[in-house]
């Protein structure tokens, strides 16, 4: 079996050496087909990233009574706690919250507060609660909001509804782009790889001739089909790596309001997800095409 495989790759790669002008062709083709695949990739990455970032920034906020007993504050304690979407929770009382205003006021505002203290705070205390998703907020506020001690929640409805729509029309858009540039992607190495295995009609047929089974003449082409789509996957990778290093550095030099380059997501994340699939996409695309192609010239 490993003997008659060794032949088969040897059959292949001599194949691809004696049709290099039409084996070059393939691996442009399955090149030209993966960059695009790739972009849309990196973009449908990114969003994700940048959405999972605004995701782990959302937060509710449970302001407590003012009159509240420590029974109710345990009670409301327990009962966000015991919530599974909750991924975390914290405690912010009446001075924590005075604080952290006078923070965002900065030094110069901050003396429009300066006589409040922890006893007299205008602030509420209140829970700090961190969800796992934010398509679970709205339902965990309206829970919380009816408990005894709870004065008001407040979690940025408008934020989170926006951040769930925008986030499902990406990834349908996503699957629509890639389904469309898949399907471009087959037809073009179809038809290359069909060009190829025309060129070599006449061997074909005299194989056939001498009795070789279609196995035995198909699986060198598959295998040659095989090592072209890793080949150009191969080289889509190192392209995309290098374009996709190149734009983050670019976006972090930038002298711009927003730091767009420490927002995308890390090169080694975004190249690691798409080398994967690449390399099964063009085993994929060099198989199937190499198959198909060859069916034709096999009825003899």
């Amino acid at each position: 079996m490993i003997e008659t495989f060794g032949v088969f790759l040897r059959d292949a790669i001599n194949n691809i050496k004696r049709n290099s002008v039409m084996s070059i062709a393939s691996v442009l083709s399955v090149i030209s087909a993966l960059i695009i695949v790739g972009v849309v990739m990196a973009i449908a990455i990114n969003v994700n990233y940048i959405t999972d970032q605004v995701e782990d920034s959302l937060e509710l906020k449970v302001y407590l009574e003012d009159n509240i007993t420590d029974e109710q504050q345990k009670a409301i304690y327990d009962s966000i706690n015991s919530m599974e979407s909750v991924s975390d929770i914290k405690y912010q009382s009446k001075l924590d919250a005075l604080n952290s205003f006078r923070e965002t006021l900065g030094e110069d505002n901050s003396i429009i507060i300066s006589g409040y203290n922890e006893d007299n705070s205008p602030l509420p205390a209140a829970y700090i609660v961190k969800f796992n998703e934010a398509s679970e907020i709205e339902n965990a506020s309206k829970k919380i909001n009816e408990l005894d001690g709870v004065m008001d929640t407040v979690y940025g409805e408008d934020t989170v509804k926006a951040l769930l729509s925008f986030n499902k029309f990406i990834h349908l858009a996503t699957w629509i782009v890639l389904a469309i540039l898949s399907l471009i992607a087959v037809f073009i190495i179809f038809n290359t790889v069909k060009l190829t295995v025309f060129s070599r009609r006449n061997e074909i047929s005299i194989m056939k001739y001498i009795g070789a089974t279609n196995t035995f003449i198909r699986f060198p082409f598959i295998i040659e089909g095989m090592l072209l789509g890793v080949f150009g996957a191969c080289c889509s990778v190192l392209l995309l790596r290098n374009l996709y290093y190149f734009i983050v550095g670019a976006l972090a030099g930038t002298t711009s309001v927003l730091p767009l380059g420490q927002s995308l997501a890390p090169a080694d994340l975004v190249m690691k997800q798409i080398s994967v699939v690449f390399v099964f996409y063009g085993i994929f695309l060099g198989t199937m095409g190499s198959a198909f192609s060859i069916k034709k010239f096999l009825n003899v």
